[in-house]
């Protein structure tokens, strides 16, 4: 008994096509899944945090204050920004 039947390359061609977009959405969006942010204070989201942290810092995307002087100019441009 067999369960085969016959369509035209046309066609054929076109269900593939769908199929790969719908892979490269899948990918997609499994990329941004991955992006989101943990519950907030779980152990996965400590270490999602931690590892965004290094990534600022290796970056560059952070401020270095020394004292309160520091500090509190930093905190003064941020008022009048």
């Amino acid at each position: 008994m067999s369960n085969t039947i016959s369509i035209p390359a046309t066609k054929l061609d076109k269900i593939l096509n769908i199929l790969v977009e719908l892979k490269q959405e899948v990918s997609s969006l499994n990329k941004k899944v991955e992006d989101l942010e943990p519950v907030y204070g779980s152990d996965a989201w400590w270490e999602w945090s931690d590892n965004k942290a290094m990534e600022d810092i290796r970056a560059g995307r952070f401020v270095e204050l020394r004292d309160k002087k520091a500090l509190q100019a930093h905190l003064d441009m941020l008022k009048s920004a």
